[in-house]
């Protein structure tokens, strides 16, 4: 099951993409659903974006599969999809969809650093005691209908892939054994930063500017639910830009696991339906390992980074143009 966000004509859509490459609008199709099979105490607006659906837990997902019965029986009949009240929520991809990240708007996101064994090594650091974090805002988020952005500020920009889980429940103080029962699903996070700006001489590491600008983060193509993809250690993890593998490993290699991760950040912050929780980078294959000057980006690239059993997210990268003089 592949969750998306996308928009048809400026009109913003929840929904999935079926195994067919067809978009459903959940919200839709849920309503016209109950229309034809009522349920007492159903709420048919259950589904009008991807927090309301994570706020459902595997009841969510149960549904969606009742749904998309529902349609494969009614097609079956010889009849198109439309809700009663004559809307479409079936839509083909060649009709101008443009893919959104993922998240929900106004999301906490959370980043791991030096989070892998491979990644520490590669910076010849001694291994963390407890999961080094950082956050980053919605300004920095592109999806796969846009590119990553290159700022001419920063000199030396460079790119890393990560599995990321989006908190599905809600919860403050949670326990490492219960921690996963607050995780929705997973998607594939691609982190653009600049050493340059991030480790400025010998002063301290500057997170926002290294980090936070506009269109330095892509989040998706979809969320898998959790349901699907079952344990996440080990999951095949590969980033490339153009033909050239840069980093290729699996996540076991992840020193801080999902449920230590929430229970040392739960401790103070409470995590809501849709938050982003970013596991880090691994390190570099050979020639690629970190501050290569061959990790640099430019203009043009095309980045393709894979997550085994949630897909691949394909992202051009280009430069921001500059205001006049």
């Amino acid at each position: 099951m592949k969750l998306v966000h996308f928009t048809l004509q400026d009109q913003f859509h929840f929904g999935m993409i079926t195994d067919a490459n067809e978009f459903i609008d959940l919200d839709t199709a849920c309503r016209d659903y109950y229309g034809v099979n009522p349920v007492k105490g159903a709420d048919p607006s259950r589904f009008r974006d991807m927090q309301q659906f994570f706020s459902g837990g595997a009841d969510s997902v149960a549904l969606t599969n009742k749904i998309l019965e529902y349609i494969e029986r009614r097609r079956k009949m010889g009849w198109t999809p439309r809700a009663a009240t004559g809307a479409r929520y079936l839509f083909k991809a060649e009709e101008g969809i443009k893919l959104l990240a993922p998240v929900v708007h106004g999301s906490k996101i959370y980043c791991l650093a030096s989070n892998s064994r491979s990644h520490v090594l590669e910076q010849k650091k001694p291994l963390p005691k407890q999961p080094y974090v950082f956050t980053r805002f919605s300004n920095s988020l592109v999806g796969p209908s846009e590119p990553l952005v290159l700022n001419p500020f920063g000199t030396f920009p460079d790119v890393e892939l990560e599995l990321a889980a989006v908190i599905g429940k809600r919860g403050k103080h949670i326990p490492a054994a219960k921690a996963m029962e607050h995780i929705a699903g997973f998607t594939i996070a691609l982190d653009l930063g600049y050493r340059d700006l991030q480790y400025p001489g010998e002063g301290p590491v500057d997170w926002v500017m290294g980090k936070g600008f506009d269109g330095t983060m892509a989040v998706g193509p979809w969320v898998v639910p959790k349901e699907e993809i079952g344990e996440p250690y080990p999951l095949e993890m590969e980033l490339k830009v153009g033909d050239v593998v840069r980093q290729k490993g699996d996540t076991s290699d992840y020193i801080f696991r999902i449920p230590e991760i929430l229970a040392h950040l739960s401790k103070g912050i409470t995590f809501t339906p849709g938050d982003v929780l970013s596991l880090g980078s691994l390190g570099g294959v050979p020639g690629f390992e970190f501050g290569s000057e061959t990790r640099k980006l430019a203009a043009g690239d095309k980045i393709e980074a894979s997550i085994e059993k949630i897909g691949r997210l394909v992202m051009p990268v280009k430069a921001e143009a500059l205001p006049p003089p």
